[in-house]
């Protein structure tokens, strides 16, 4: 649900980056033609839906960004929450958090023990969020953080939609609509939760894709501060738009 990167983690911390693997009991390993996927004995019987939604996912979402692997991905499966936060060296983050990414791979709870918030469809479908980042960070992995979380969520659909609609049908009804700049929050993924980003974002990018198209979208990927370059509009301008977009289809 979340960039939690923890290849920064590491390099601010002075840590080795070691694979967790063995301390959490990783020892079973499933390889596809795109991913590896490394779980424990307890997720075994959802890895078959894993890797299914993982490979499905790989050619619509490296055909629309123009991107490949180098090398298989590394997914790891994580049975405890907890065990999933200390992995992603974010022990105290919080209870809806689901994955990340790590050097060379990402990072999920397991779908049979779905953290807050979600159900075990919304975990898998977490993982194809958690590889769209890596491919968006490929192309620019310095773009807004409601850009990368929009698309991420945009191509994944990890969300329920009843949940982001409520959202924007309560930001509409009391004026209440944040700006680009409100969700572009950095590293500061709670502050980001906390303004609903994930729900706005999702909007941003389905307008975005909507009103432009993909080849806009991977335009602006990489320059994401030209608006008027890409879009013929101004950040007002097509925040506004944008709005007009909710408007006419989430009220």
């Amino acid at each position: 649900m979340d960039i939690i990167d923890t290849e920064r983690y590491v390099k601010n911390n002075n840590l080795k980056g070691e694979n967790q693997m063995d301390n959490y009991k990783l020892n079973l390993s499933k390889e596809t033609k795109q991913f590896i996927i490394y779980y424990a004995e307890t997720d075994k019987s959802c890895i078959e839906k894993v890797s299914y939604m993982l490979e499905d996912s790989y050619d619509r979402i490296t055909n629309r960004f123009n991107q490949k692997l180098e090398e298989k991905l590394v997914v790891e499966i994580y049975s405890e929450h907890t065990e999933l936060l200390n992995a992603l060296g974010f022990p105290n983050a919080p209870k809806w958090v689901r994955g990340g990414i790590g050097v060379g791979k990402i990072l999920i709870a397991s779908p049979l023990n779905p953290p807050y918030g979600t159900d075990f469809d919304g975990v898998i479908n977490t993982a194809v969020h958690e590889f769209v980042h890596i491919i968006v960070n490929k192309i620019n992995n310095n773009i807004p953080r409601w850009l990368n979380e929009g698309i991420a969520s945009y191509e994944a659909k990890d969300n329920n939609p009843e949940w982001i609609i409520k959202t924007i049908k309560n930001g509409l009804e009391n004026n209440n609509i944040p700006r680009f700049k409100d969700l572009d929050t950095g590293d500061d993924f709670e502050t980001f939760f906390n303004r609903d980003g994930y729900q706005y974002s999702y909007t941003i990018v389905e307008f975005i894709v909507t009103e432009f198209g993909y080849d806009k979208l991977k335009e602006f990927i990489q320059s994401p501060t030209m608006y008027l370059e890409v879009f013929g509009l101004t950040k007002n301008q097509l925040q506004e738009k944008w709005i007009t977009y909710i408007g006419e289809k989430y009220l």
